[in-house]
């Protein structure tokens, strides 16, 4: 996920063209036709691409209007608007009625949206081979990106600040992460390993209000993209990412908070019983076989109050994991953070008591919506999450 300064400063670079000039694309210039370096750029400039169906053997693709099919050796099919099944053969070749078509392959209704099985996104659509199957990758203005990024990533119920400051932080993650899944041909995947993305219908009059109150703003630090992380709750202090996943060298704006913002939000504290089976199961899964689990234990607390540590301690052997990777290994859905409050064993289950949610690195999001509602602006809010960083408007 890390970039060099040169890519860095190189994608700002484009990213300020982008915002100057955002003029509407005319023709695709796909990877595979016969562009010129320069025609190649443009498209880089003003578009992402998104990776949101993988490793498929088929999918749909409808339109209202009339759309185009290019594959890899230029050829060209005009289809009537309607809905067509695309699969992929075992020649290697995308496939729909009589036609068989050279990978990649590009799908698009300029100036309209397009369907894919069933969902409207901006932009169009490419199609790449994968192994045995194929990627379909969504192609789109970065602008057009991240308004199908904040509904999926705040609560559409939350002040109009905090969906500012998360525009603005998912704008920032998007540049500084480009490339993340470059092995397979796009930028970001549209779950929550980059960010969740849900397209244009997923998109909201709120939600958009935001994007286009903030565009083109991302906060930097030291003349390069802040790696903006964010979560839903801190339980009361962001966490420095070294105690998370053990990165050197962090830089002071991530190295913590204390946030007494989201203490009346949901989560802020919470409770589980897991049954003592479902943990061991989950710890076998993931290399740690303990046998019956007799206890768990904390093992070091960080200034923010979390577990840098967990002990387990089974019939068959004892483990010591980092309290992150316990969490991810039984179930993040139910464990919500390792800030916790107390690990009690009661007959076959453990019973967990903690606060917040989310892994607390960067920005609390529920914090951002309660100091919106304090009457804190968004730049306010980014200054407070992300000390020393600065909002910038690419020009």
């Amino acid at each position: 996920m890390k970039k060099s300064i040169l890519f860095l400063l190189s994608a700002a670079i484009l990213f300020f063209s982008a915002c100057v000039s955002a003029p509407v694309r005319q023709t695709p210039i796909p990877e595979f036709q016969a562009a010129s370096p320069a025609e190649r750029k443009a498209v880089e400039v003003q578009y992402v691409k998104i990776g949101i169906i993988l490793n498929t053997t088929y999918f749909t693709v409808s339109s209202v209007k009339d759309f185009t099919v290019t594959d890899a050796s230029g050829k060209t099919l005009h289809l009537s608007k309607g809905n067509v099944k695309f699969s992929y053969y075992s020649d290697g070749r995308l496939g729909f009625g009589t036609f068989a078509l050279d990978l990649p392959v590009t799908i698009d209704n300029t100036g309209d949206f397009i369907y894919v099985n069933k969902k409207a996104y901006r932009g169009y659509a490419a199609v790449y081979k994968d192994g045995g199957s194929v990627n379909v990758i969504n192609i789109l203005p970065i602008e057009d990106y991240i308004r199908g990024v904040v509904p999926k990533e705040a609560d559409l119920g939350w002040h109009e600040e905090a969906l500012k400051a998360q525009a603005v932080i998912s704008r920032t993650y998007t540049l500084a992460n480009l490339g993340n899944h470059k092995d397979k041909g796009f930028d970001m995947c549209s779950e929550t390993h980059c960010q969740v993305y849900g397209g244009a219908e997923a998109e909201t009059a709120q939600t958009n209000a935001a994007v286009d109150a903030t565009r083109c703003q991302v906060i930097t630090f030291n003349g390069k993209f802040a790696n903006a992380l964010f979560h839903a709750n801190c339980g009361g202090h962001t966490e420095d990412p070294k105690y998370v996943w053990g990165t050197a060298n962090t830089p002071e704006y991530l190295k913590g908070v204390k946030c007494d913002y989201c203490k009346d939000a949901p989560y802020s504290s919470w409770k589980q019983d897991l049954d003592e089976s479902y943990i061991r199961k989950k710890l076998s899964a993931a290399g740690f076989d303990t046998g019956a689990i007799q206890s768990i234990k904390v093992n070091g607390v960080t200034p923010a109050g979390s577990a840098k540590e967990v002990v387990i301690t089974g019939t068959k052997k004892s483990v010591t994991m980092n309290a992150y990777k316990f969490r991810l290994a039984v179930d993040a859905w139910k464990i919500k953070s390792v800030t916790f409050d107390s690990i009690k064993k009661d007959g076959d289950k453990f019973v967990f008591k903690g606060r917040g949610w989310g892994h607390k690195v960067g920005l609390c999001q529920w914090g951002a919506e309660g100091m919106a509602k304090a009457g804190k602006n968004y730049a306010q809010i980014l200054e407070y999450y992300y000390p020393g960083t600065k909002l910038e408007k690419i020009k």
